[in-house]
């Protein structure tokens, strides 16, 4: 009975040693190795941050694509739809961005907002070219470059623009288009007035 105690006993202290060195500080316990696993936590710490905000831009992108389709099928009030907000609304009359408003909301009703969003911008970009004028989206500003193009290259740069599904790619489409634009201009011998 004595040898089990004492044994028990032995057994005890050499496993309370061995987790209270396990929770000793760097150069404490183990000799020293446990600077070399302090290391590797860190590493892990490290590569784990870095995984988990890749993982939470690659979300964000997905959201930003998710939103910019509700915002362009979904309408909450057609009433309250600014001017500027209709695509191409600086190509129709009042009346007609009244109609469109109008149209919109009846649409929405149906499930039909998307299929008539697509036949009105199919409207406007013919309107756009038709007048040989441009045709800004909501939202978009001046194109690098973009006194090197013609109308049409213009218009059909903006719709490509819009109509990218992440932020990766209308980066990676932006400076296929600067490159394109600095060869144009190299080429004509002239300067690009600096836009976007």
């Amino acid at each position: 009975m004595r040898y089990r105690t004492a044994v028990g006993v032995m057994v005890a202290s050499i496993i309370a040693l061995a987790s209270m060195s396990s929770f000793a500080g760097p150069g404490q316990g183990q000799g020293g190795g446990g600077n070399e696993d302090r290391g590797q936590q860190m590493d892990r710490d490290r590569d784990f941050d870095r995984d988990r905000m890749q993982d939470h831009d690659r979300l964000e992108e997905s959201d930003q694509a998710r939103a910019r389709d509700q915002d362009r099928t979904r309408i909450h009030d057609p009433a309250n739809i600014k001017d500027q907000d209709i695509y191409g609304s600086e190509l129709m009359t009042q009346a007609e961005r009244n109609r469109y408003r109008e149209q919109i909301g009846k649409s929405d009703e149906q499930g039909l907002a998307q299929e008539f969003q697509t036949q009105h911008e199919m409207t406007m970009q013919k309107r756009a070219l038709n007048q040989g004028v441009d045709l800004v989206p909501p939202g978009q500003g001046p194109i690098y470059g973009g006194e090197l193009m013609s109308v049409q290259e213009r218009n059909e740069y903006r719709e490509q623009l819009r109509l990218s599904n992440s932020e990766a790619e209308s980066q990676q489409f932006q400076a296929r288009h600067r490159e394109q634009m600095r060869e144009r201009a190299h080429a004509l011998n002239i300067e690009i007035e600096a836009a976007e």
